[in-house]
């Protein structure tokens, strides 16, 4: 009987002990550059949203907002880099965007969608370690963006990637 009761006893702590001393979490690995996704689905979905803008008047966009909207959402996983790097490294849709920023309307529709998610990225730390792959995917120098991350200077970052 007593050898029952210690048995039931040492279940129980076992228990109580783990919950009493605690471990550290495991440290998380560093993600890559190379480590976010953009499928070929993705730059799709980029490609379809980008040259939408370009190409389609204010009045049609409007009508065509839940369908640009459901492409938003179907790439909202991107990291705002890679979402970047899927328009300027693809040379037709780097001219659609000189088209998209020659028009306020589309241009801050863009920006409006693009800033915050760059920032939220800024501020958790995950934009900066990225700055130098981000660069040479899109054929930029490194140098040249550090003045825009640090800033958060959005808007030039994205001018400067389209006259590059």
């Amino acid at each position: 009987m007593l050898k029952n009761l210690v048995f039931a006893l040492t279940l129980l702590s076992a228990p109580l002990a783990a919950s009493i001393i605690k471990k550290p979490p495991a440290k998380a690995t560093e993600i890559t550059y190379n480590d976010f996704v953009c499928t070929e689905q993705d730059k799709s979905n980029v490609y379809e949203i980008i040259s939408t803008m370009a190409t389609t008047g204010k009045v049609s966009l409007l009508f065509n907002q839940s369908h640009l909207k459901e492409l938003g959402t179907k790439i909202n996983h991107l990291h705002p880099l890679k979402f970047l790097a899927a328009i300027f490294t693809n040379p037709e849709l780097k001219a659609h965007m000189a088209d998209v920023w020659n028009d306020s309307f589309k241009k801050n529709g863009f920006l409006n969608g693009l800033a915050p998610s760059l920032t939220r990225e800024a501020e958790k730390g995950k934009l900066q370690s990225h700055i130098a792959d981000f660069a040479n995917e899109v054929g930029v120098s490194e140098e040249d963006l550090q003045d825009y991350f640090e800033e958060r200077d959005w808007k030039n970052l994205v001018y400067y990637l389209i006259q590059s």
